[in-house]
């Protein structure tokens, strides 16, 4: 009777704890203050802008100095600039990259981990909490630089007598805010590598790595390693969900089969972070 009440004893102080235990409202307040408490999100966020609309702005500089004969024979002048408004936005999410392998990665570091664990049991809330303000934060900024970079490209191409698109044109706003809407994507999958790493450099390595390196070196493949493997790789689900991708390319998906590809990259990557944070000590 006795060894059976000292048995019970801990399970019911763990019950008490995780009922207790503030709720996903306060992890969210939690992990807003965490991010904004940081110098590095205000300076990831001001490069953000300034690469997104710089680098926009110098392509289509170059391209208006070189004049028409810059742009490849068969290309629309149109699809042209719109691709040069979203090279910046592709560069500047490595920025983001980098604030989110801190975000995750950066508790191991400073040991702020085993206070964000111990807190809270359940240790799906920290990991959920820390995805959604991610994702919200990216979200927002990513919608500016997006937008800052269409306005300077555009701006730029026209100062030189060079083909502009606007939002108002066919299709346009549609990619511009599918563009915004996927910056996220990169950012969670550096967040979700913190954890499975816990090293910042790692998970910042590995989730550019992951987002560039099959792009690069599946040019270099046969057509059918690059229709049936490197289609389903993040980086180029994340272009056909855009619409980047020309659709003669071996590696062209239509738009919703390539958004179940990057949801289901998104699940695997969290629900490793998750198993590691389940199983693993702080």
């Amino acid at each position: 009777m006795t060894t059976a009440t000292a048995t019970a004893a801990p399970r019911e102080r763990a019950a008490r704890a995780s009922s207790s235990a503030p709720g996903l409202g306060a992890a969210l307040r939690a992990e807003w203050t965490k991010l904004w408490s940081l110098r590095s999100t205000y300076v990831v966020l001001a490069l953000s802008v300034l690469i997104g609309a710089g680098m926009s702005a110098l392509i289509s500089l170059a391209v208006g100095v070189g004049g028409e004969e810059e742009i490849p024979a068969g290309v629309d002048p149109a699809a042209q600039a719109l691709a040069m408004a979203q090279i910046g936005p592709d560069l500047a999410v490595i920025v983001f990259v980098v604030l989110a392998g801190g975000f995750s990665a950066g508790e191991y570091a400073t040991g702020l981990i085993r206070l964000t664990l111990g807190v809270g049991p359940r240790r799906w809330r920290p990991l959920a909490a820390k995805a959604a303000v991610l994702s919200g934060v990216v979200l927002a900024a990513g919608l500016v630089v997006v937008l800052a970079a269409f306005l300077a490209s555009q701006a730029v191409l026209d100062a030189y007598g060079m083909a502009t698109v606007g939002l108002g044109d066919d299709g346009v706003l549609r990619k511009v805010l599918l563009q915004a809407a996927t910056l996220p994507v990169f950012p969670l999958t550096a967040l979700a590598l913190g954890f499975l790493l816990r090293g910042t450099a790692a998970a910042i390595t590995t989730a550019i790595a992951v987002m560039w390196l099959p792009a690069i070196i599946g040019a270099l493949l046969p057509d059918w390693v690059r229709e049936n493997v490197v289609r389903y790789t993040p980086g180029t689900a994340v272009g056909n969900v855009v619409g980047t991708t020309a659709a003669a390319s071996p590696t062209h998906m239509d738009p919703w089969p390539a958004a179940a590809v990057v949801a289901a990259w998104l699940a695997l990557s969290l629900g490793a972070a998750l198993w590691s944070l389940s199983r693993r000590d702080a």
